[in-house]
């Protein structure tokens, strides 16, 4: 007896076989080595973006219009000499533009930090630039010394960071949530269509 079900004007209707539960699995996995590149590729250059001084000390950097994070940074690698401080009680950023003219800092609004290939960083202060130029950025030790360490000045990097992590986590979902959406259309398909006998 022939138990295959008829389509639209009379089209035999074939029933999926478990090699479409396989399939489906191909977005997931997709989804996850997308997740994987992304972040192999993108995080080890991440720190690019970083600009590093050993303070006490200072550097002249060429700087955007924008605002600006200072990072301590408690391990840190420059010109391969390993830093490592957990006090710097006192340490103070200054900011100046070519002309001598003073910028603002200020605590940030939140606190953030990252590790990344070694380093470790931690929002420490903040500045804004309204005109593009070149700035000297200087740190030093208010009232006595301390341990040399590092500071990095970065625009921006949280947010990337942050967009990073978030677009990565969403190829990876989003691969997931199709293969789930394609292993119930197998379960739907598979039971609407008998057997044939």
């Amino acid at each position: 007896m022939d138990m295959t079900s008829k389509g639209r004007g009379g089209a035999a209707e074939r029933r999926p076989g478990r090699i479409f539960y396989l399939l489906a699995l191909i977005p997931a996995i997709c989804g996850a080595a997308a997740m994987v590149i992304l972040l192999v590729t993108k995080l080890t250059t991440m720190d690019d973006g970083l600009q590093q001084i050993v303070v006490p000390g200072a550097r002249e950097l060429t700087l955007a219009p924008g605002d600006y994070t200072v990072f301590l940074e408690t391990r840190s690698v420059v010109d391969g000499r390993l830093y490592v401080v957990d006090d710097v009680s006192g340490l103070a950023v200054k900011v100046e533009a070519a002309d001598g003219a003073p910028v603002a800092t200020h605590t940030p609004g939140g606190s953030s930090s990252y590790t990344l290939g070694g380093r470790q960083g931690q929002s420490f202060q903040a500045f804004r630039i309204d005109r593009p130029g070149a700035y000297r950025v200087s740190a030093d030790y208010v009232g006595g010394a301390g341990p040399q360490t590092v500071i990095a000045i970065g625009k921006g990097f949280v947010a990337g960071l942050f967009g990073l992590v978030l677009s990565a986590l969403g190829a990876m979902f989003g691969g997931m949530a199709l293969s789930v959406a394609a292993v119930i259309w197998v379960a739907w398909s598979r039971r609407r269509t008998p057997r044939v006998a």
